[in-house]
This record gives structure tokens, sequence and C-alpha cells, in this order.
């Protein structure tokens, strides 16, 4: 297996880990936030049954809802923060997994932020039915979050050319978009089909089409690569040999995605 493909297995792994550790963390919340007010949460791997939810108010339920996105802006904001802070240093794994981890916090957050008027049953959609939210408002919410999604979207081309350690991969347009190819879209696209996969039974079929359309922004990036100038190679190519840990990491945490969650836990 030569480096490029090394690099493309080790990105799809993390890919993986980031999406899954953003589910279960989304959904955690949600299963928190309805313990907290007594609504007898069963936490699943993609989904969580309230069993009590006769007594809560409607701010109550609203929050419940909530929860989950807005977790998941929050893992955003601070992996974002983490991959700043260690930018300046060569890039390894590390750098890779944060950059999965911020994106798909934004994404999760914006893209519920963009359908929820459009789908009523996602998080936000049942906020803005249980508060009564204008159309407008919520319309207009759904503009900016799709504009902030084109934004996160061509703003993080340049962080995944950075792990390159190879002039070649960067020396003109068509070898950053086949390096950003390798590194970003074909992982995405691997790793939605897997995930797919991993997600069943669902009880929605937003469920089941979401690992793969939460992720058509990464043709932005992908395609936005040979525009990217001055990018300064790492010296550093562990990206470019096989992570064992990652892959046993994996498997690790779909044996608790499968095994423990999808049975499901009673809080």
């Amino acid at each position: 297996m030569n480096e490029i493909n090394k690099i493309t297995m080790n990105s799809t792994l993390l890919y993986i880990i980031a999406f899954l550790l953003t589910t279960i963390i989304h959904e955690f919340m949600h299963a928190f936030t309805g313990w907290s007010f007594d609504s007898n949460p069963v936490l699943h791997h993609n989904y969580v049954e309230h069993f009590s939810i006769e007594h809560l108010a409607t701010n109550q339920k609203a929050l419940i809802a909530l929860a989950g996105p807005v977790i998941s802006l929050i893992q955003g904001i601070l992996s974002s923060l983490a991959y700043l802070r260690i930018r300046g240093k060569s890039h390894k794994l590390i750098h890779l997994f944060l950059l999965w981890f911020s994106v798909l916090g934004f994404f999760n957050f914006l893209g519920y932020l963009t359908t929820g008027f459009l789908f009523h049953k996602g998080d936000i959609g049942k906020v803005y039915n249980l508060l009564n939210i204008p159309l407008w408002i919520q319309i207009f919410l759904a503009i900016i979050a799709a504009l902030l999604l084109v934004y996160v979207a061509f703003k993080m081309t340049a962080p995944y050319l950075r792990l390159s350690y190879k002039h070649a991969w960067l020396k003109d347009g068509k070898a950053k978009m086949n390096f950003s190819f390798h590194v970003l879209f074909l992982p995405w696209l691997i790793g939605s089909l897997i995930i797919t996969v991993l997600y069943l039974p669902v009880i929605a079929l937003i469920s089941i089409i979401y690992p793969i359309m939460s992720g058509m922004i990464f043709i932005f990036p992908w395609k936005n690569a040979d525009s990217i100038k001055e990018i300064i190679p790492s010296s550093n190519k562990e990206i470019g040999k096989l992570s064992y840990m990652g892959l046993g990491a994996l498997i690790l945490l779909i044996l608790l995605f499968k095994l423990v969650m999808a049975p499901g836990i009673e809080l």
C-alpha cells in the first residue's frame, strides 16, 4: 500500500471515529437533559427514547431537543480552538482528528439549523414547533446557517492540505486537488457508507440518509483546493503510516456503539 492510500485509510478511520463520537455526545446530551427533567430516557446509538414526558413543560421539551445541536456547536468550537493552539507544530494524526471533530460538530449544528424549517421531526424543527417560531425567522436562520456551512467548508481547505509532507503533492492545483481528494473527500465517502451500516437499525428515514447527506458540503473544500496558495508541507510523516492505534480505537468504539448503545442504556 503506497503512502497516499495509507493517508486515505488513516483519514477514513479518524473520520468514522469523529463521526461516531459526535453522534454519541449529541445523543447523550439529549438523554442527560431529559434525565434532569425526569423523562426516564433510554440512550441508544443514534436516538433517545423518553418514556415519561407527560409532565414536562413546553420549554423543557424544547431544551431536550436543543441540547444535542448545542453540544455539537460547543464541540466544534472547542476542538477548533484546540487545533488552532497546536497548528503551528508539524501536522500529525491528532491534527487530522481535531479537524474532523471540529467540522463535524459545526456541520451537525448548522445542518440542523439549515433544515429545521423543512424537517419538523429533527431537533431544531421540534424546537420551532414547540415554541411556535414564525416561519420567516426559521427561513432567515436557515439562510444564515447555510452561508456559514459554505464558509466553514471553504475555510477547512487549507488545514487539510497542510497535512501533506511532500512538495509533489502541492506543486500545482491538480496535485492539491488530488491530495485533498485522498485526505478529505474519499474518507468522507467511504466513511459515510460504513457509518450508514453502523447506524442500523434506525427509527427515522433521516437517520439513514444523514451520514451521507451531511457530508455533501465536503465537495466544496475538495474543489477549492487548487485555489489555495503558499501551503508549507508538514515535516512529519506520521499521517503516511497506517495507524494501528486508530484502527484499534475504531474497533472498540464500534463494539460500544453496536453492542452496548444500540440495545439501549437506561439513565
